[in-house]
């Protein structure tokens, strides 16, 4: 719904967009080259990166390590610092970037983020949307059990939890120092329209709602969410200015 309302606005979002189907009719607003880069920065990062206890945790609840195009669904411990040494990579966001006024959506941007910051100019801003952990878990199993491409990642609830807790840890404690160049916005905000008028102030942008289909909304379960999971949706849900029941 948000990238689609940010490119109704006219915002740049890619020359070859990810293409509508089920589970995004309207489309996924997403560019094979921003995923391609980042997929590239993260090919090098995995569970062989953590502790002996998650390991045994892995061992419990057994999970593939994410290869090629699964890394949206990659679980990094919070003081995992995502690094990048490829001058290829380099030159190819440099590129990208130059596309002015751009918005690139990547869940992959969690982690990568502090790859991309040298190469953007001051004043970028950042756009965190998230709804309940529960029904985004619910949303990412029903994707692994539909997506061929997903075929071959072993994921269960318990870890795709895991996945939800770390990518949003990322941005709430490795952009601690400064997230006043952040928005915070919940799904339900963009959905009944609340989000729209404080979004284009803080952009300085006309957004309009009308892209949002009332029809389109899914009912997905909504699980009950481990306590360090909870904790950091009711920071989001602080930060959003979202009051929930």
């Amino acid at each position: 719904m948000l990238g689609g309302i940010l490119y109704q606005a006219g915002y740049f979002m890619g020359e070859t967009l990810h293409k509508p189907r089920d589970s995004n009719p309207k489309g996924f607003f997403e560019w094979y080259e921003i995923n391609r880069i980042n997929e590239d920065i993260l090919s090098n990062y995995g569970k062989s990166l953590r502790s002996t206890l998650e390991k045994k945790i892995f061992k419990r609840n057994p999970v593939t390590n994410p290869g090629g195009n699964q890394r949206w669904l990659l679980s990094l411990p919070t003081n995992t610092k995502v690094t990048n040494a490829n001058p290829q990579v380099q030159e190819r966001i440099k590129k990208v970037v130059k596309r002015e006024p751009f918005c690139y959506k990547d869940p992959r941007f969690s982690y990568t983020l502090p790859v991309w910051r040298p190469y953007l100019k001051p004043g970028t801003v950042f756009i965190c949307i998230f709804r309940e952990p529960g029904a985004a878990v619910e949303s990412i199993l029903k994707e692994c059990r539909r997506m061929p491409y997903l075929a071959s990642l072993r994921i269960n609830r318990q870890s795709a939890f895991r996945v939800w807790r770390d990518i949003y840890a990322h941005i709430l404690f490795g952009n601690s120092d400064n997230l006043t160049n952040f928005f915070f916005v919940h799904y339900n905000q963009v959905y009944n329209g609340t989000a729209i008028g404080p979004l284009a102030g803080f952009l300085e942008a006309d957004l309009k709602g009308d892209f949002v289909d009332q029809n389109l909304k899914r009912s997905a379960a909504d699980y009950p969410a481990p306590a360090g999971v909870k904790r950091i949706y009711e920071k989001l849900c602080q930060l959003a200015g979202y009051t929930h029941d």
